[in-house]
C-alpha cells in the first residue's frame, strides 16, 4: 500500500496530493512530509513520517556502525509506541501532534529491550496532525532566556505527566528503557573514541546515579530547540521527534534544552533562574495532575543531578565530535562540579 492510499484510507478523505518535503531524516531514513487532503472530516493537511532505511547509510560524522544502524532503527519504533501508546496522555501547556494511523511493515512484535535484534522496515508511515494548522507554525534556532521558559514549562508538565516512584523493571513499555539518545549503553563506539580523563573514568557512575534515581519520568530524549514548534507570539509551545522517549531522570531533558537554545554566555548567566523556573512549574504540574508524589523529594534528588546529567552529555560530546560548539567552558565548568561532587560522595561513602 503507497502513502496516498493509506492516508485514504484511514482518514476517509476525497483526495490526497503531496505538497512538500519538510525534511529529510537523519542519516537519509526517509522524510518528514506535508499532505493536503480534501473531505469534509478530514484536516486540511497532515504531516506524514516516513520511515524507509537505506541499504547504506551516510552519516554525516562517520558513526555508519551496526550499533548505530540498530539504535536508529530502534529509535523509530520505539516513536511509533509512543504515538500509538502513550501519547494521548499529554495535555495543554504540553501539546504533542494527534496521530491518525500508524502503517509498519515486514516488522517483529514490538520490542522490549535496546538488546535485541531490530528487523529493517520496508517501511513505516506515522500520520500526523499538522502542527501548523494548530497554531505551531513558528521554527527557532535559539531563543530568548523568556522565551526558553516556554519549553522549560512544557518539559516541566510533560515530566509531571508521567512521574513515577520507583517504577518496575518493565516499565515503560514500548519505549527506551533509559531515554536519550547519548546515554552510556548505546554509545560504546563515542565511548571508546574518548582519551582518558577524569570524566571518561567516572562514566559509568555518572550514568549509575542517573539511571538508578528513585524518581523516573518519560524524558522526551531529544528536546532541542528545533524539535519545539512555537505559537505566533511564542507563548505556546508543541513538541516533535520521539525517537529517543523513555524512562529516566527529567534533568536530562532540561541540561539538553539549554545547551541546545542559549549562548554559552546566557547559559553562564541563567542557568540557575532556569532550574528555579523548571521546579517552580514541577511543583505546579503534580498539583494539577493531584499527583501523590511527593514533590520536595522529587526536587531533593533531582537538583544535584542537572550537573551530573550535564557532565553525562558531556561525555558523549567529547567521544562524537569533541570539536563540537557544546564542548565549551560552561560545559566544562558544569562537568567538573559534577565530578567534584561525586569525589565528594566518594569520600564521605569512604569515612
Amino acid at each position: 500500500m503507497n502513502t496516498e492510499e493509506y492516508i485514504l484510507e484511514i482518514l476517509n478523505c476525497n483526495a490526497v496530493k503531496r505538497l512538500e518535503s519538510v525534511q529529510t531524516l537523519w542519516s537519509g531514513y526517509g522524510e518528514i512530509v506535508r499532505y493536503s487532503l480534501e473531505g469534509k472530516h478530514c484536516p486540511e493537511s497532515i504531516i506524514v513520517k516516513s520511515v524507509s532505511p537505506p541499504t547504506e547509510s551516510a552519516h554525516p560524522r562517520g558513526w555508519d556502525t551496526q550499533h548505530s544502524r540498530t539504535r536508529k532503527l530502534f529509535s523509530y519504533r520505539v516513536e511509533a509506541n509512543w504515538y500509538r501508546d502513550w501519547a494521548y496522555q499529554c495535555s495543554a501547556p504540553s501539546f504533542v501532534p494527534e496521530c491518525f494511523g500508524i502503517l509498519e511493515e515486514n516488522c517483529s512484535p514490538p520490542i522490549k529491550a535496546e538488546t535485541k535484534s531490530v528487523p529493517l522496515y520496508e517501511k513505516c508511515l506515522i500520520l500526523l496532525s499538522d502542527l501548523d494548522e494548530y497554531g505551531f507554525m513558528v521554527r527557532k534556532q535559539s531563543l530568548t532566556t523568556e522565551q526558553s521558559k516556554v519549553c522549560i514549562t512544557w518539559l516541566a508538565h510533560f515530566h509531571a505527566s508521567f512521574l513515577q516512584d520507583s517504577p518496575d523493571d518493565n516499565w515503560p513499555s514500548g519505549l527506551w528503557p533509559i531515554g536519550t539518545y547519548w546515554h552510556l549503553d548505546t554509545r560504546a563506539d563515542e565511548y571508546e573514541a574518548m582519551p582518558d580523563s577524569p570524566l571518561k573514568r567516572a562514566a559509568k557512575e555518572i550514568d549509575q546515579q542517573l539511571n538508578h534515581c528513585r524518581f523516573k519520568t518519560l524524558v522526551h530524549g531529544d528536546a532541542k530547540v528545533a524539535n519545539f514548534c512555537f505559537s505566533q507570539n511564542c507563548d505556546r509551545v508543541a513538541a516533535v521527534d520521539f525517537q529517543y522517549v523513555g524512562g529516566g531522570c527529567g534533568m536530562k531533558d532540561l541540561i539538553y534544552f539549554i545547551g541546545s537554545c542559549l549562548t554559552e554566555k546566557q547559559c553562564n548567566q541563567e542557568y540557575e533562574k532556569l532550574i528555579e523556573h523548571y521546579f517552580s512549574q514541577l511543583s505546579v504540574a503534580l498539583r494539577l495532575n493531584q499527583s501523590s508524589i511527593n514533590f520536595d523529594l522529587v526536587e531533593r534528588e533531582w537538583r544535584p543531578l542537572f550537573f551530573v546529567a550535564w557532565a553525562d552529555f558531556q561525555r558523549f560530546i567529547l567521544g562524537w565530535s569533541p570539536g563540537h560548539y557544546k564542548n565549551n567552558a560552561f560545559s566544562q565548568k558544569m562537568t567538573n562540579m559534577a565530578l567534584e561532587s561525586l569525589q565528594c560522595t566518594t569520600t564521605t561513602s569512604g569515612l
